[in-house]
């Protein structure tokens, strides 16, 4: 949403827009402004600007959720201390960070002002209505984010006064949270089903209805499921198809192109249901010089690479995975007839990327090569989603790619998830075929896009999260789905792999990056699709973890609540797992 760019403090921005917004009061937050459209329009676009989700490398102290949890086994980086067990009980600081301006309860505080001080003003109801349910989403969106950390937390739904109110609040009981966040989201749903093009971002109800679903489905998975209790399924199950059928009547739908719906930001694009928008100049987002190639960043490359564990979680075009051995799979050519969306998502040794407008260009990975010396791959390999190739390298830091934390391929998977976890098997594999089948992956002769036939609860489900995993790689969701299905215990114990590519001998990194008379490096004529790729470049696994394996501990599921916020409020119980904690955050 274009007016949500404005970057504006609540108290100078509405300060400075005229005499009739002179503070009277002491709160910072002249009652007037609720008498206006205009000045309550702009203390919303602050509540988005400081709740909404936005891409994981500019995730901090600013923004939720913060960058630690920046991690997944798809990808190289992310905290060490996470990643092998390492964590104290004060390292994870979403609960109250060191900033008392940034952090959630400072957000929800402001959204308590709105939702309190605004049935003072003199507003239309319409316009009253619509700001609130607006806020009551954002508020709901940001103690979601609290929760599935920490269980249970404080629920404030007002504007606590610092003088009179009691600030030592107990934490609720996690179920208590996630109906309060249903009611909030639902609150949410009286809001249109779309938006102008000058309001792009703000919520929608199908939006509000999405999320609802997706928190559902982490509170019915075994994170905080673990006996498997039917009926939070159900009520998931519930959620989720009211958010799927809602979408469609309200004309959502899978956009042709996987390779372009995070790119194609056109009217177009019906697929895209929850964003934060950036324009390049007030907005900027910064993935692009990050997760760039170093030679076409401007001084970024090195994060997001790919692991060679998600390049082979990619199954082939006739939608087998590579490990069946009808599947035409080829260990040294392990681009060729691949789901297209292997094309999309990852660039390897040799493939065609023209980044900046660069036509023909190809993208190289060996061990040695001069143009990324400094910051060569880790992995072998590197990230294309989201990344716009007409982007010229002087350009990356002022990227205008919209952040997408919510597409109707998710909803479609959290309900597919849902029908198959109720029993609703076929729903499930109607679901995941129309996904596969948007990808590009062939039909078969059973007309199952790849998929086993009468799949059992437990094939299913590996099924799905497969799908999770390929089709919403690089979107930030991975994390969360090992978190709430506790399958970080399933990589407990392993390592993250990578491909070595050196040049074969008698070759050296001089004789492919030499020009000939035309003034083309040998490398750039190398048909890697031939016998070629084998004259010049051998491969090699290797490791990425290799000072420690994975070990994500079991307290890591519901993590601690920080020693100088229970000093500050002695009311909070520390999560239990963690030293002495009580708080059970299953209940």
């Amino acid at each position: 949403m274009r007016k949500l760019l404005i970057c504006i403090s609540i108290l100078a921005g509405l300060s400075a827009c005229s005499k009739i917004l002179d503070k009277t009061d002491l709160s910072g937050i002249d009652e007037r402004t609720w008498d206006a459209e205009s000045t309550a329009t702009l203390y919303l676009n602050r509540l988005y600007d400081i709740s909404m989700p936005t891409w994981p490398n500019l995730a901090g102290s600013a923004a939720l959720p913060t960058a630690i949890h920046d991690l997944a086994d798809d990808y190289n980086g992310g905290e060490q201390k996470v990643w092998y067990g390492q964590l104290s009980v004060d390292n994870v600081t979403d609960f109250f960070g060191g900033n008392a301006s940034n952090n959630a309860w400072a957000y929800i505080r402001k959204i308590n002002i709105l939702l309190t001080e605004i049935e003072q003003g003199a507003l239309p109801l319409d316009v009253k209505t619509k700001i609130k349910a607006q806020a009551y989403f954002l508020r709901g969106w940001v103690y979601f984010q609290l929760v599935k950390l920490y269980g249970g937390v404080p629920y404030i739904s007002y504007p606590q006064d610092w003088v009179t109110d009691n600030l030592q609040v107990k934490r609720n009981k996690t179920s208590e949270c996630i109906d309060s966040i249903a009611r909030d989201f639902d609150m949410a749903t009286s809001l249109p089903a779309s938006w102008g093009s000058a309001d792009r971002g703000r919520i929608t109800r199908g939006a509000a209805l999405g999320i609802k679903g997706r928190m559902l489905l982490f509170w019915a998975s075994p994170q905080f499921n673990p006996t498997n209790d039917p009926a939070r399924w159900e009520r998931a199950y519930k959620a989720n198809r009211a958010a799927y059928d809602t979408l469609l009547i309200d004309g959502y739908a899978l956009f042709a192109s996987f390779a372009n719906v995070w790119l194609d930001e056109g009217t177009g694009n019906k697929e895209v249901i929850m964003l934060r928008s950036f324009d390049g100049a007030n907005k900027a987002s910064t993935f692009e010089d990050a997760a760039r190639p170093n030679s076409e960043s401007n001084g970024g490359g090195g994060s997001y690479q790919p692991t060679l564990d998600l390049v082979r979680a990619f199954p082939m075009k006739n939608g087998a995975a590579i490990t069946d051995a009808t599947s035409g799979y080829d260990s040294v050519y392990y681009w060729k007839g691949r789901d297209p969306r292997f094309d999309a998502t990852i660039a390897y040794n040799g493939c065609i990327w023209p980044l900046s407008n660069k036509t023909g260009r190809k993208q190289w990975l060996y061990t040695g090569i001069t143009d990324d010396k400094n910051k060569p791959s880790v992995t072998g390999f590197y990230c294309r989603k989201g990344l716009n190739t007409s982007t010229i390298k002087d350009n990356t830091k002022l990227g205008k790619t919209d952040w997408i934390e919510l597409r109707l391929a998710e909803v479609m998977l959290n309900l597919a998830e849902c029908a198959n976890a109720t029993g609703r098997t076929q729903e499930a594999y109607d679901l995941l075929i129309a996904i596969r089948k948007r990808a590009g992956i062939e039909a078969g002769g059973t007309g199952l896009y790849g998929l086993k036939t009468g799949m059992t609860q437990t094939e299913m489900f590996s099924a799905i999260m497969l799908e999770r995993r390929i089709e919403l790689a690089f979107e930030g969701k991975r994390y969360d789905d090992l978190r709430r299905n506790k399958l970080f215990d399933q990589l407990n114990g392993t390592r993250r792999h990578i491909l070595k590519i050196a040049v074969k001998a008698p070759f050296t990194v001089k004789d492919l990056e030499k020009p000939d008379a035309a003034g083309i490096m040998l490398r750039d004529r190398i048909d890697i699709n031939g016998a070629d790729y084998t004259t010049y470049f051998t491969t090699t696994v290797d490791i990425l973890d290799t000072q420690n394996p994975i070990k994500f501990l079991p307290e890591y599921y519901f993590y601690a609540i920080p020693t100088s916020n229970i000093l500050r409020n002695p009311a909070l119980e520390q999560t239990s797992g963690w030293g002495s904690g009580t708080f059970n955050p299953l209940e």
